[in-house]
């Protein structure tokens, strides 16, 4: 009966979150297909002209190509950025000298406005390893950040009885630090994918390399309005998918501690 419980604790927000979903989509292509009707402009195609181009891309398989394309580079760049965003956040706030040097640099960096390096990284990285290292580089602070307060947080008496007990940091790390620091983190990582969502396309409408963005830039420029709308309920839909991922991950750990 427990574990039922507990099941329905996490099947049924999801469930209702989905509900809200499908009923706010419903809402916007009801107000859209009035608009489309109303203002009969070439820029404004029926949802029915937008799911149409979708399916007939997608079934051809070149927005689909377009999408494995978009999917690797959007999962590269945040494996890479988790692991040097963990890494180096709990240096910031675990070791003294990352506390007083690499913490400070951070967070005096995190406001800059990271995809004007575009064009640097093109020249260091080339094409394809520039899109990869600006979207690694901007998911990076939410990551580093969130590990970085997060484990500062952590319980001092639990760490205090590991060293009485004759535990090494590694042991503090193990059963203290990182199991208190994972909330926070999803919660990082759900922003950062997010904005790995959107600096994807930045990236590949830049330099038209593959990928969906590069797809809505390509179909912009050939007045394909339909085209451009269905790459974008693509991407969005994506999107959407990965966050929703994330934070049932999120609430479900969340439960399990509590």
């Amino acid at each position: 009966m427990v574990s039922v419980k507990e099941d329905n604790k996490v099947i049924l927000p999801a469930l209702k979150s989905i509900g809200y979903i499908i009923i706010a989509l419903m809402l916007v292509s009801t107000l859209w297909e009035l608009i489309a009707l109303t203002t009969v402009k070439p820029y404004v195609p029926r949802v029915e002209s937008i799911l149409s181009k979708l399916y007939i891309e997608l079934s051809q398989g070149r927005l689909l190509e377009d999408l494995m394309i978009t999917m690797r580079r959007v999962l590269l760049s945040i494996l890479l950025a988790l692991i040097s965003g963990v890494v180096l956040g709990l240096i910031s706030a675990r070791v003294s000298l990352g506390y007083k040097i690499l913490r400070p640099v951070i967070l005096a960096t995190y406001p800059i406005p990271h995809v004007t390096l575009i064009p640097i990284l093109l020249w260091i990285l080339g094409v394809e390893y520039s899109k990869i290292g600006v979207i690694s580089l901007i998911v990076f602070y939410p990551i580093a950040i969130s590990t970085m307060e997060w484990s500062l947080r952590t319980p001092r008496d639990y760490e205090y009885l590991i060293e009485t007990m004759g535990g090494s940091f590694y042991h503090k790390l193990r059963y203290v630090i990182i199991p208190s620091i994972i909330p926070g983190l999803l919660t990082g990582l759900r922003i950062a994918t997010s904005t790995a969502y959107a600096v994807v396309f930045i990236a590949e409408s830049f330099v038209l390399t593959g990928g969906v963005g590069a797809y809505i830039e390509e179909s912009w420029h050939r007045l394909d309005y339909a085209g451009v709308y269905a790459g974008v309920i693509l991407l969005s839909a994506t999107g959407i998918a990965t966050y929703t991922i994330i934070w049932l991950i999120e609430n479900a750990y969340r439960r399990r501690i509590e």
